[in-house]
């Protein structure tokens, strides 16, 4: 991992491969480690040059004193591209982190190539179920279960499907791990928590006028604090100009570690053909509402 002074934050950031750039940006408190999943950095790495990072108060980045924002994470985000020389990059948001995307969009579009909000959402109207503050209920049970049990279950809950979980131990095994390894500590997760609760986009969402893909997996239904995330791409999709909506079947949150390999597929498809070189296909055999393109 290699450090960078960008702005008021020093981020640890990561490359691999060659290629046009790719910024993957992680959700609430999860540092830059938990995209290097081998099935998934590398196969994207042989495509694109991988750009990862520790957000403000994780992995190797430090906290700081200003309040923690999804703007403020985007600025950091941005100030990073543009001190790599790395920019316009197709910008990867995964749940917080596409509220991230949200922000370097519409703050600074002549960095980004592309925006793929992964699982992510707006907040504000387009999602009624989202409280500002801190979750009451997601606190309790970290309270209860202790801050580990705490990601452990939640990891295993809403990242996968049950199915998966059962069946595959060892990948949440391995997703726990390289969360807990560089994790923020208690004060930086809540801030990130914050942060989420408190974004809201959803009167900005027709002003973002790059190419945008909506990916999200058919499963990812559970109301947790921020809502259904399905619900909240198809309000993605239907106020971002544009822009492309991508139903992966049988996945749920963490489509990039439960099916790495349909991931890739459905985003170097999305590169290649804004880049000319192919047509964007489904990631599913089918298209329309229940698991495929629609745009």
């Amino acid at each position: 991992m290699n450090s960078s002074v960008t702005g008021s934050s020093e981020l640890t950031y990561s490359l691999r491969g060659e290629g046009s750039p790719l910024l993957l940006v992680a959700g609430t408190g999860y540092p830059g480690s938990t995209w290097h999943l081998p099935d998934f950095i590398d196969e994207l790495a042989g495509h694109h040059t991988v750009i990862t990072f520790d957000h403000r108060g994780t992995g190797g980045t430090p906290g700081g004193d200003e309040p923690f924002t999804t703007r403020s994470f985007a600025a950091d985000a941005c100030a990073l591209l543009r001190t790599l020389d790395l920019g316009p990059a197709h910008v990867v948001g995964h749940s917080m982190g596409g509220r991230v995307g949200q922000w370097m969009a519409l703050d600074a579009p002549e960095l980004v190539r592309s925006l793929v909000l992964a699982a992510s959402g707006s907040g504000g109207s387009g999602n009624p179920d989202q409280p500002a503050g801190l979750p009451i209920g997601a606190m309790t049970a970290m309270i209860e279960r202790g801050y580990r049990g705490y990601m452990e279950t939640h990891i295993e809950a809403t990242f996968f499907t049950p199915e998966y979980a059962a069946e595959h131990p060892d990948r949440v095994r391995w997703l726990v791990d390289a969360f807990w390894e560089h994790r923020p500590t208690v004060e930086s997760y809540l801030r990130h928590v914050s942060a989420r609760q408190n974004h809201d986009t959803s009167g900005l969402l027709g002003d973002i006028g790059v190419p945008s893909l909506v990916l999200i997996g058919d499963k990812d239904l559970r109301r947790g604090p921020t809502g259904s995330h399905v619900d909240q791409s198809r309000f993605l999709h239907a106020h971002i100009p544009g822009a492309t909506l991508n139903l992966l079947p049988g996945l749920s949150h963490g489509m990039f570690w439960q099916a790495p390999e349909v991931v890739v597929d459905a985003l170097v498809s999305w590169t290649r053909q804004l880049e000319g070189s192919g047509p964007f296909r489904s990631t599913s055999p089918t298209t329309g509402r229940a698991g495929g393109i629609e745009q």
